[in-house]
C-alpha cells in the first residue's frame, strides 16, 4: 500500500527514467481493488486494520508489517494534503525515493526474518499491537 500511495509523488521520475515503470506493475493489483470497489481504498484500509493488525489470531510478524504499512500510508496521505496546500514540486521525488527505500528495506528485512526498524513508525507500531 505505501508503494502504491507514493506513485503520484514519482511522476517526474517515471517520465525521466522509464525503467521505473516496472514499479507500476507491482502496484497494479492493489490499484484494481481500490478502483473497482466504491470507497475501495477505505475498505482496504479497514480490512487491513481490523482483519490483520488488530486480530490476535494472525501471527505477530504479519500484524507488525500490516500495521507498519498502514502507518506509512497514513503519513503519505498527510504529506499529500500538505503538498496541496504548500506545493513544492521537488519534494515529490524525494518522498517517492524515500518511500521506495523504506519498501526495499522492509522487504529485505522480512526475507531475513527480522522486524524492519523504521524510526518513529516502528515505535508506534509496537504501541498499537
Amino acid at each position: 500500500m505505501p508503494l502504491k500511495a507514493s506513485i503520484p509523488f514519482g511522476y517526474y521520475l517515471f517520465y525521466k527514467y522509464s525503467f521505473l515503470k516496472i514499479l507500476l506493475l507491482l502496484t497494479f493489483p492493489i490499484a484494481i481493488i481500490e478502483k473497482s470497489l466504491p470507497f475501495g481504498s477505505f475498505l482496504l484500509f479497514i480490512i487491513l486494520f481490523a482483519g490483520l493488525a488488530r486480530n490476535p489470531n494472525v501471527p505477530y510478524f504479519v500484524r507488525y508489517n500490516a500495521c507498519q504499512a498502514l502507518l506509512i500510508d497514513i503519513a503519505l496521505i498527510i504529506i499529500s494534503y500538505l503538498l496541496r496546500i504548500f506545493p513544492i514540486v521537488e519534494l515529490g521525488s524525494i518522498i517517492f525515493i524515500f518511500t521506495l527505500c523504506i519498501f526495499i528495506y522492509s522487504i529485505s528485512q522480512c526475507i531475513y526474518g527480522v522486524e524492519p526498524e523504521i524510526p518513529l513508525i516502528s515505535k508506534s507500531v509496537r504501541m498499537q499491537i
